[in-house]
């Protein structure tokens, strides 16, 4: 299990939020991700990637971007 700490801040509003990711790399890749704002959990998207190719970088970089884009539309993370 791989875990990733980062903060996102939304283009839109400005508010800052902070995540954890937790994933399991593979061919099939689960993830969980935790979003704090202000330390209060607001939503814990999570996920899985079936007959996956990424590794290293390459699935950090898309699984960032993609907790970062439900961040952004508030998807599963409440305001």
């Amino acid at each position: 299990m791989a875990l990733i700490k980062e903060n996102y801040t939304r283009k839109v509003s400005g508010e800052t939020f902070d995540y954890e990711l937790d994933y399991t790399p593979g061919s099939d890749v689960g993830w969980i991700a935790r979003v704090y704002h202000d330390g209060v959990l607001k939503g814990s998207p999570h996920g899985a990637l079936t007959a996956n190719v990424l590794s290293g970088p390459a699935l950090e970089q898309y699984l960032r971007a993609y907790v970062e884009g439900m961040i952004e539309r508030g998807l599963d993370v409440a305001e």
